[in-house]
């Protein structure tokens, strides 16, 4: 059976997630969101979008992207979303977007993944990292071999207090987001290599003079921040927080 995998990720925890699947499932292509939602791909058989939640939601590209996904309505359609802390109304709010499309969420997984959102201090240290992501690991193997039987109707849920918090949270974090770059900055070590610009999904760094420019339409996945090999890349007051990427992500999986 043909898998089609869209994956959106700002530091490779999704990415991650996303290759192990497809490597498990056989006869999988994996397709960046951000490319895909400009011009959507035909349909396939098993469709899987991986993504992080932001604001207990789905970012507001794989939002858009879901919107206009090209699938038949037969086909099973899966979502496994990475989160630090909890996933909230995370499944439901696709489900909804799907449904109004015709299409169905057949299941939904969540995967615990190492923070690495610098507004809440941003990544662990290297060995709470080492042992987040082993736990992920068994998680995604448990997720694949679950894949197999292409199970309907199962949806994993987080505790109901979450699930009511995002409908309070979810749209005032996607309200605020395209606007939060604001934040963003370079710091004197900033070198003008323009990487922050090539990895950022939706285009919003400019190097103007050498120095990156961000143009408020953000998405806030910190690429920019994470992936900058000088460490230039600072949001807010704060230069402390750690870098992270996850290890079986790599640079050129976002340039």
């Amino acid at each position: 059976m043909k898998t089609i995998i869209y994956w959106f990720s700002g530091t490779g925890n999704s990415l991650s997630v996303a290759k192990a699947l497809a490597k498990q499932c056989g006869d999988a292509e994996l397709i960046p969101i951000a490319k895909a939602v400009k011009n959507p791909p035909l349909s396939a058989e098993r469709i899987g979008l991986v993504f992080p939640v932001y604001g207990w939601g789905p970012p507001a590209l794989v939002a858009k992207f879901a919107e206009k996904l090209n699938a038949s309505p037969d086909a099973y359609i899966f979502a496994v979303v990475t989160y630090a802390g909890s996933q909230g109304g995370t499944l439901a709010v696709l489900r909804r977007i799907l449904q109004k499309r015709g299409l169905d969420l057949a299941a939904g997984w969540g995967v615990k993944m190492p923070e690495n959102y610098p507004p809440l201090g941003g990544a662990p240290a290297p060995e709470k990292q080492q042992t987040v992501n082993a736990a992920a690991e068994e998680q995604i193997g448990k997720i694949a071999a679950e894949l197999q039987r292409s199970p309907r109707g199962r949806y994993e849920k987080s505790a109901a207090v979450w699930r009511m918090l995002s409908r309070v949270i979810y749209p005032l974090f996607q309200k605020n987001v395209p606007r939060a770059d604001r934040s963003f900055r370079s710091d004197e070590k900033c070198n003008g290599c323009g990487i922050c610009a090539k990895v950022c999904p939706v285009k919003d760094i400019e190097m103007i003079g050498g120095k990156p420019k961000w143009l408020g339409h953000c998405e806030q996945c910190y690429a920019c921040f994470h992936w900058c090999p000088q460490k230039a890349v600072q949001y807010g007051r704060s230069s402390k927080q750690h870098r992270y990427h996850h290890p079986a992500a790599e640079l050129s999986d976002f340039l």
